[in-house]
């Protein structure tokens, strides 16, 4: 568990940079071109390349040293904060420019996931696999639980460009810890540097094993919704405070809500024992009660009450889902099914960046101002004017994640 510790506190920073530069840019942009369309093309740049390429890292981690394929992604990555630092010289930043930036970024980065997540499985027995899993949530969740307020603090002092800065240099403490990690394990001998002989080694491989299994393929069908409706609130839960509060109080508000994680990886902690189909469901269920709540009250606070509910909601689910795929797939695959369960998983966060802009700049938020068809009827329930059609929005998708719930409760035995 040492060693994974290291990797996680490498992960950790590294995602609290990420989460400087996700919330400088999300400011600026919004700020630039004023729409949540250009929110979603920014973090779509940024998560795009990252699933497109998760078949192909998982197999370049199975082929390879995994630990060296986090290296290379890390490093590599600060090429595309070049980019992005050259855009935000000028007053109104160029979309297209920023986009590319995270773009390259993205396309680097997209090294790390699966090669981490199949790290865990090298270096922990399986009766440690759900707490690693809560560790790794618990780093992922630096970009929501400390960045938004230490860039709330900073942005004004040292700017965007200040962040992003911040940003390429946690990468390279990043590529510390792993490098730590990489150099005791060439020491001892490591148990899996690569795919063994006579293993599959082809980019299709973990696809493979996710269409054999029934329950695999019904599971990575349950978290592609999931994906989509978590996708929608993390494009519009700016969109939907900005036209109450400032910069530094959304950053203030995004910490509170996002200290739910530690909660939620708390929970995992102490319900280690509990079935992964157990945590799965509770963790669905109570992430979409949370999301309908959001357009039903009023205020900010309102909105990081419902934030907080969300985010402890996560660890659970997650974990679940996670058991389940480790319990179910060869250490030798492992890698490449990460890799293609992220690519059709997360297809669902690009459908919510692609849509959920246009959707609401175009069709909810018009319905929703005052004189329009929806101010009177839903309009009264939700509220009307600025923000209103992302809450709106959010709270739909909210049901969509009860009805996965469901569905997980029903086929909970074909899962398991």
């Amino acid at each position: 568990m040492k060693r994974v510790g290291l990797l996680v506190l490498g992960s950790f920073i590294n995602s609290l940079g990420t989460g400087l530069t996700a919330f400088g840019l999300t400011i600026i942009m919004l700020r630039a071109y004023g729409t949540a369309s250009s929110v979603a093309a920014v973090q779509m740049s940024a998560f795009a390349p990252v699933v497109l390429l998760a078949p192909l890292a998982g197999v370049l981690s199975d082929r390879y040293d995994r630990r060296l394929m986090m290296i290379i992604g890390d490093a590599g990555s600060v090429l595309g904060l070049g980019v992005i630092l050259a855009a935000l010289s000028s007053a109104r930043p160029s979309l297209a420019w920023v986009c590319s930036g995270a773009v390259l970024s993205s396309c680097l980065a997209a090294l790390t996931e699966p090669a981490l997540r199949a790290s865990v499985t090298d270096l922990v027995a399986e009766e440690d696999y759900v707490r690693s899993s809560g560790l790794l949530q618990l780093a992922s969740a630096a970009k929501y639980l400390l960045a938004p307020a230490a860039a709330g603090f900073l942005m004004p002092l040292v700017g965007v460009r200040g962040l992003v800065l911040l940003d390429a240099s946690t990468c390279l403490v990043t590529v510390a810890c792993t490098m730590t990690v990489r150099r005791s394990l060439a020491a001892e001998a490591p148990r899996h540097t690569g795919v063994q002989r006579g293993g599959d080694p082809d980019v299709l491989a973990g696809w493979r094993t996710i269409t054999s299994s029934p329950g695999l393929r019904t599971l990575v069908t349950l978290m592609t919704l999931a994906t989509l409706a978590i996708g929608v609130i993390q494009v519009l839960i700016k969109p939907i405070l900005l036209p109450t509060v400032g910069t530094s109080e959304m950053g203030v508000i995004e910490t509170v809500a996002a200290t739910g994680m530690l909660v939620g990886a708390a929970l995992v902690t102490a319900w280690k024992n509990a079935q992964p189909t157990t945590l799965l469901a509770a963790g669905l269920a109570t992430t979409g009660a949370a999301m309908v709540l959001v357009p039903l009250g009023p205020g900010a606070w309102w909105v990081t009450a419902c934030g907080f509910l969300t985010f402890a909601s996560l660890p659970l689910s997650q974990a679940g889902a996670e058991v389940l795929v480790r319990t179910r797939v060869d250490n030798t695959r492992q890698a490449r099914t990460w890799g293609t369960i992220s690519l059709v998983t997360q297809m669902g966060y690009l459908m919510a960046y692609l849509c959920s802009g246009v959707l609401v700049d175009r069709v909810l938020q018009p319905l929703l101002t005052p004189g329009r068809p929806l101010s009177t009827t839903l309009g009264a329930v939700v509220g009307t004017g600025p923000g209103r059609g992302a809450a709106l929005l959010v709270g739909i998708m909210g049901l969509v994640m009860a009805l996965v719930a469901l569905g997980v409760r029903l086929r909970r035995r074909r899962l398991a």
